[in-house]
């Protein structure tokens, strides 16, 4: 049996996945996706999944639309049902875990049952248990229509426009590009990654929402705008705008008629004797608009106006001209519906706060027992927590700083996170399947180091090379960070030097290692900041294998996946400011998607360490250990904490001096580092890369 999970936690995947196999006696291979679109693409790549188990809150939503939500979560479905069958076209079973406001007989359940979605699950019934029953044998038709309470004269069979884009969905696309601002790169690339997912009837549409300075950089630099506007074809539809658009215009047209008839006026109006006609601004009875009082009738009726404007009868007289300012003459609707103003700031009008979408709860502590799942609405409330956790720490600094941003991601189109994040969908994103390892004898070793900016990645990886090459070991730098600054370090200045770091990436390869060359036993592969990467990474980590002992992988956020995944061993390097935690972890759940991320791979190092009364390298690990939203609505376990190694590299204001001094040098050298630095960088070393004749006693238990 192979199941495919699109839950909000995959404690819930677990969870069934135990409990079936328990009860059925029946293996059952699993893979998680995050998103709807993620659900889409995977099976349409991979057509040998049994069950599809969905839930209705995947993607949590910044509002309480619901109808809007409502018609989000159809159009996705169908277009997955539409892609759910196997390689004899026989259609896989969609098991759907409602929300927990979904009632039997409504709206949206008729609408599945139209298009065989007949298992899904409400109420109470959102169990293991009951998931578990569907994924034995899923409910046929005539079950779900019982247990949907729906009668067969309220089913239309007939699928939304494929071609529809939804509003919501149109809208999040302008919050993304509003967000990107001026970068015009990211409007392209952006695109690209918006285009692979809708057909060109649908980018056709979503291209006249497109703000216009976005619009003009794509006309000139997106092949692919260029090939979509280039031809005029048949256009989708906003899902029913038009229709909805008539409908509402017909009634609101006769409703506005209606008062405006009971508004003629059955006598002339008296204008005193001060005012002058010739200042009376004169209107047609065409261009009147109906005064507040209707326009209140008109939104809880039809539709929601906007505006309003003042009416101002036409004056039949010219009175006699008086001395002084003539007053203000308004009709007998304008003084009724004009709110009298007061002085001072206006009152500010509370609104209810906003429900949230639950999905189901689950009591964690007996994961097989029939309970109900967890989901959103166990993951948006903040859970009770000892005071020495880390979980309550972070969770308090997370409310005071909410407009924490993740760096180096743009924004899911989605917008699954307001910030969000930032990030892109990377479940549909693939890497180079590298195979170097029977290259990897015990001798050689390929780790990779990756923190947040300003953390000191770049500066444990430049001593550690520098303590290796004067150990013997022949030692790699590769430099694979967007910044490089392995290029402005070690080319010195040098021309000579420049020239070798611009084409050392790609003689490297094509099978010659030719970095640039800082002592007998340690070489450094880096290039242009600007410059294309060089794609092969395979022939990259090849060829260093061959030829050195020890790769060390200077990373970032932006770094080739195929490095992380080829690297031996991960560290997370971690400072003490808990606010960079946040973008590291967001990383770390894109790395574990894609099942690079495993708990033999990791190591962390606790960098900049100082005594802090409230915060210690386990209250840290604990932190890192967790993704967690940062509107704190779920969270993701990443590792665990518990059985983690790690070392800790303390302050010291001296090195740090010494360290900047070395970077206006261009020269890295441990050379006069006090004592009680240079012992816990050599338990880092001794992690790295394990020497049986090392004499040095570790300080820390790396395995706390």
């Amino acid at each position: 049996m192979k199941v495919l999970f699109a839950v909000s936690n995959e404690s819930i995947s677990e969870a069934v996945v135990k409990k079936y196999q328990k009860d059925y006696k029946e293996i059952i291979s699993y893979k998680n996706v995050y998103y709807f679109n993620a659900i889409l693409k995977e099976i349409q790549r991979d057509k040998s999944y049994d069950r599809i188990i969905i839930s209705e809150d995947l993607e949590p939503f910044a509002n309480n639309d619901y109808e809007a939500i409502d018609r989000f979560i159809f159009e996705k479905l169908d277009s997955i049902s539409d892609e759910a069958s196997d390689m004899e076209g026989n259609d896989t079973p969609i098991i759907l875990i409602c929300s927990d406001r979904r009632a039997k007989s409504e709206q949206l359940l008729v609408k599945l049952f139209g298009i065989g979605i007949y298992s899904a699950l409400l109420g109470q019934d959102r169990s293991i248990d009951e998931v578990c029953k569907l994924i034995r044998k899923p409910r046929t038709k005539k079950e779900a229509k019982i247990y949907y309470k729906i009668e067969s004269e309220d089913v239309n069979y007939q699928t939304e426009n494929e071609d529809s884009v939804s509003e919501i969905e149109l809208q999040n696309i302008r919050a993304h590009y509003k967000k990107l601002g001026k970068n015009e790169e990211a409007y392209v690339e952006s695109f690209n990654n918006i285009a692979s997912q809708y057909s060109d009837a649908q980018l056709k549409i979503i291209v006249k929402f497109l703000p216009l300075n976005v619009r003009a950089v794509l006309e000139i630099q997106s092949p692919k705008y260029q090939s979509i506007m280039a031809f005029s074809g048949k256009e989708a539809k906003v899902i029913g705008k038009k229709q909805e658009e008539k409908k509402k215009d017909s009634i609101k047209m006769d409703f506005i008629e209606n008062q405006l008839n009971k508004q003629k006026l059955t006598r002339p109006v008296i204008v005193p004797s001060a005012v002058d006609a010739k200042n009376v601004k004169k209107l047609n009875k065409s261009t009147l608009k109906p005064s507040q009082q209707v326009l209140n009738e008109v939104e809880q009726n039809t539709v929601k106006e906007n505006s309003e404007e003042k009416i101002i009868e036409e004056v039949p007289t010219t009175p006699k001209r008086g001395r002084g300012r003539p007053r203000k003459v308004v009709s007998e609707q304008e003084v009724s519906t004009t709110p009298k103003r007061g002085r001072g700031r206006p009152r500010k009008v509370a609104t209810p706060p906003q429900e949230d979408i639950n999905l189901f709860d689950l009591v964690q502590e007996e994961p097989i027992k029939d309970t109900i799942l967890p989901g959103l609405e166990e993951e948006q409330t903040p859970r009770t927590l000892n005071k020495n956790s880390f979980e309550e720490e972070t969770i308090n600094n997370y409310r005071t700083y909410k407009n924490l941003q993740e760096d180096n991601y743009y924004p899911n189109i989605i917008d699954k996170e307001e910030d969000n994040t930032e990030i892109l969908n990377t479940e549909n994103e693939t890497y180079q399947e590298i195979n170097i390892e029977n290259l990897l004898t015990k001798d050689k070793k390929i780790v990779s180091f990756v923190g947040t900016t300003k953390n000191g990645t770049s500066f444990l990886i430049n001593n550690l090379a520098e303590m290796f090459s004067k150990m013997g070991i022949n030692t790699a730098i590769l430099d694979a960070t967007k910044n490089k600054n392995s290029y402005f370090i070690y080319t010195k200045n040098e021309e000579n030097l420049r020239n070798v770091a611009v084409n050392c990436m790609e003689n490297l390869s094509k099978g010659l290692p030719e970095g640039i060359k800082v002592n007998n036993n340690l070489t450094v592969y880096t290039t242009l900041p600007a410059k294309n990467e060089i794609s092969d990474y395979g022939a990259i980590l090849s060829n260093l294998v061959k030829n050195y002992s020890l790769v060390l992988i200077d990373c970032d956020f932006n770094s080739p996946f195929e490095y992380f995944k080829n690297s031996q061993e991960i560290y997370l390097v971690q400072s003490m400011d808990i606010l960079t935690i946040q973008p590291l972890t967001a990383f770390l759940r894109d790395l574990k998607s894609k099942n690079i991320l495993t708990q033999e791979k990791i190591r962390i190092v606790i960098n900049k360490q100082s005594k802090i009364r409230t915060l210690n390298p386990k209250i840290l690990i604990g932190g890192m250990s967790f993704y967690n939203d940062p509107s704190m609505s779920f969270m993701t376990e990443l590792f665990n904490k518990d059985n983690v190694k790690y070392c800790t590299i303390p302050f010291n204001e001296q090195v740090y001096s010494k360290y900047l001094e070395g970077l206006v040098n261009c020269k890295v050298s441990v050379n006069g580092y006090p004592k009680n630095f240079i012992n816990p960088m050599k338990d880092l070393a001794n992690m790295v890369y394990p020497l049986l004749n090392n004499k040095h006693k570790p300080l820390n238990n790396y395995k706390k």
